[in-house]
């Protein structure tokens, strides 16, 4: 008997331990168990194929325009309309005191840019050349080609036209374009020439072949969209907007004369319209360039007794036309008449 009491006595502490360490399991805090949730997105295809492509700059990326150089050379390509474009600007020259400046005009009648690149692909000798500087418009000459102009000098900027009664079609622009570009280029003296394009006119109303656009304002609407998708597609970003400027000036009582500022219902009138068209000309090309400011101009152009002879009173009227036109292409502004 006291050999089991001894033996009890002796396990007691082993026990009071073991009850001890079960307490101290029971009551210890629980640890708490975050779970974490990955989320897996899809690629959002659909987002993919209705992303908005980038722009691009067209087939060609079109250099800046000269500033400041010591002298401008430029190279119009193209028909009667650019011997309207430039007619009256030695008169601008001469009233500035501009004397660096030399416009020549690669000359046929009636040509289309399909008929330029093929005249040049046949080396046909069948243009005129001449230059409008300060000393006036001189024939430089006869039976010329294409190709041999273009090598000649080395010209700052280059201006293409189309071929009026096509120029709101712009199904008849390319690849004639790009050609005549890819032909400058293969020919061109100059290390950097820049692009620029003539935004033609609409025709008088009572003009035979405005039956092609119905009226004016249709055919001017018809230009303006062939020369976006024109400036789009190739990158020439110089506009030289003609035909806007004439549109805004048909909207001024004092400056819509002759027959719609033309001078057979196409053609532009000898001395408001070329005067500004000059200025249109003038403004995109030559002041960006030679930093001169269009409103030095003091031109008198033409005698009283000429239809549409410039002077004090209207001079300005036919600046504003031009400078708005330069400023908005495609669009007539309410503020030609101010």
């Amino acid at each position: 008997m006291k050999h089991l009491l001894f033996m009890i006595l002796l396990m007691l502490p082993s026990m009071q331990g073991l009850a001890q360490t079960k307490k101290t399991a029971q009551t210890k805090t629980p640890q708490t168990v975050i779970k974490k949730t990955v989320v897996v997105t899809k690629p959002n295809t659909a987002a993919k194929k209705e992303a908005t492509p980038q722009p691009t700059c067209g087939y060609l990326c079109n250099v800046p325009l000269p500033y400041m150089p010591q002298k401008l050379d430029v190279l119009f390509i193209g028909n009667s309309f650019s011997i309207d474009t430039s007619a009256a600007l030695p008169e601008l020259f001469r009233s500035m005191n501009i004397s660096n400046v030399n416009v020549y005009v690669l000359y046929r009648g009636a040509s289309s840019m399909k008929q330029h690149y093929e005249s040049f692909k046949n080396e046909e000798k069948v243009y005129e050349f001449y230059r409008y500087n300060q000393s006036g418009e001189q024939l430089l000459e006869k039976g010329v080609s294409i190709g041999d102009v273009m090598r000649r000098y080395a010209y700052d900027v280059v201006v293409f036209q189309q071929y009026s009664l096509e120029s709101g079609d712009y199904n008849t622009y390319e690849p004639y374009l790009a050609k005549l570009i890819q032909a400058y280029n293969i020919t061109k003296q100059a290390a950097r020439t820049t692009f620029a394009f003539n935004e033609t006119w609409a025709y008088a109303s009572n003009y035979k072949n405005i039956a092609k656009y119905k009226t004016p304002t249709t055919m001017w609407k018809n230009i303006c969209t062939s020369v976006k998708k024109m400036k789009s597609d190739s990158g020439i970003d110089i506009v030289i907007p003609c035909g806007t400027a004439v549109q805004n000036a048909r909207n001024v009582e004092l400056l819509n004369v002759d027959n719609e500022l033309t001078r057979d219902g196409t053609h532009i009138n000898l001395y408001a319209g070329r005067y500004l068209l000059a200025c249109t000309f003038f403004e995109t090309i030559i002041a960006p360039c030679m930093n001169y400011n269009l409103r030095d101009d003091r031109t008198i152009y033409g005698k009283n007794t000429d239809i549409g002879q410039v002077t004090d009173e209207n001079r300005r009227l036919l600046q504003n036309c031009a400078r708005l036109a330069v400023a908005n292409n495609y669009e007539i502004s309410e503020f030609a008449g101010l």
